[in-house]
Parts: structure tokens; sequence; C-alpha cells
């Protein structure tokens, strides 16, 4: 793992800015795939990390130090790798990349305990405090599945614990909409602007009918759901689709 901390790279994990926005998880984040020596749809990630941090009374390092910044922790990158931009309240910032092997692994998911908040104070933005959805996934992991969905005091599905979430159903694909809670995922805008895929409200028994069940983030990109609790779900040519003909734009457009 490269680290890059305010601006400099670092020889180990030693040089990670010790802070009390450290330790308490106060601060941003921006989870971004990149390409060899580019990022995926950087102006995006910048967006939403800018009205997250409006939002939380954050102050943001300069997007040129950033920018500069990502030059150089991918100077010489090859293949695709995660790259994670941190920014803490107190000031720091630090960015970390590490090497990523694309996946075809078909995944599962059960249904979240606790109702995710849908008006809540860090519902839809990319906080560190990440505790909440960790839990997600550690308990689906121990009941043998790779994660968890979350439903909202409203009993409509939000996202799982790691990513968006799409259905297909008789009329389309749907996804939740933003103001269930979830967050607003690269990925999913890119499928939104680019393919038309609609936003909406569906509850879980709604998505336990659909024909078929993905989630979406920026470094898994598109994976099927094979199952949800006991319901399992076959491959879809459409879905199967979706994947290539979302990769192929994607990898064209590396900066949209």
């Amino acid at each position: 793992m490269k680290l890059l901390v305010n601006g400099k790279l670092q020889p180990d994990s030693s040089g990670l800015p010790f802070s009390n926005s450290l330790i308490r998880g106060d601060g941003l984040f921006e989870t971004i795939l990149t390409i060899d020596d580019k990022p995926v749809a950087w102006n995006r990630h910048y967006a939403r990390l800018e009205k997250s941090a409006t939002s939380l009374l954050i102050t943001l390092p300069a997007r040129i130090d950033i920018e500069l910044g990502i030059s150089q922790i991918l100077l010489g990158s090859k293949g695709q790798s995660r790259m994670r931009l941190n920014v803490l309240a107190e000031g720091d910032w630090f960015i970390t990349l590490e090497r990523v092997t694309p996946s075809d692994e078909v995944i599962s998911l059960m249904r979240a305990d606790l109702p995710k908040i849908s008006n809540g104070q860090l519902s839809g933005i990319k906080s560190i405090s990440y505790g909440e959805s960790m839990l997600a996934v550690r308990r689906a992991q121990v009941s043998g599945y790779t994660d968890s969905i979350f439903v909202n005091e409203k009993g409509f599905v939000v996202e799982t614990g790691m990513s968006n979430i799409l259905i297909l159903t008789d009329d389309g694909w749907l996804t939740p909409t933003l103001n269930t809670g979830c967050l607003p995922g690269i990925t999913r805008e890119l499928l939104i602007k680019w393919f038309a895929i609609k936003e909406g409200l569906f509850t879980y028994e709604q998505l336990l009918a659909a024909k078929a069940v993905y989630t979406c983030s920026s470094i898994r990109l598109i994976q099927r759901v094979g199952k949800v609790d006991d319901r399992l779900f076959d491959e879809s040519s459409l879905g199967d689709e979706l994947i290539s003909k979302f990769r192929e734009q994607l990898f064209s457009n590396i900066a949209p």
C-alpha cells in the first residue's frame, strides 16, 4: 500500500496523522477506482466530497493540493487500484493506494436487524464514521452472507452496508431514491445518467419479488446478487448486458 499525508509520500503507515479527528472518526472519505495513473470519475467524487464537507462544516484542503497529491501517489501505477482520499475535520488529509483484482463474484444479502434513519445527520454522507455499515457487514458474514440490506424507518429499501442497490422489475431497472437515506454513489449516478436507471421507492418484499438484484459501487462496479435471505435469483441476461455495457463506457471515459 502507498501512503501520502498532507501532500507528502510516506514510507509506511507510521506517517498517518494521529489526531482526535482520526480517533473519533470525524472526517470524510472518497474511495476512487483508478486505472493506471488516472482516477475514474474524479470530478464527481470531488463534487460529492465538497457537498459533504459543507454539510459537516469541514474545511477541505485546496483542490489543487489534493490533485497534486493524487498525481504523486498514482505516478507509475499500473492496472486497477483502490485510492482512498481521507479528509479529517482538524485539517489533515491523506491518500492510500492499493491494487485491486477485478472480480465477478456473485454475492448474497440478508436484511439488517435495525432500520437506517433516512434523515440522520450522516445519512447520504461518506463519513469515516463507518461503524454502522461495518457492523451490518460483519453480522451478515457471521450468518454466511456477504452483506446486509438496510431498510429505513418508513419501510423502504435503502442500500447495503457497502453498496447501492439495483433491482430489475417488469418496468425495468430501479434504484432507491436519495430521500431513503442512501449514499449518492458515483456508480449509481453514472448508471442513472448513462442507462436511464430509474429512482423509486420499494419495500423489502418488493425487492424479494424482483426479477434480479444487483449492487453497485465505485470499486466493485456492478455485482450480481444470487441470494437474498432464502430467495434465490437466477442470472439475468439483462443484468449481464448492463454490466458489460457499463464497464465498456466507464473505461472509455475515465473522467466523466
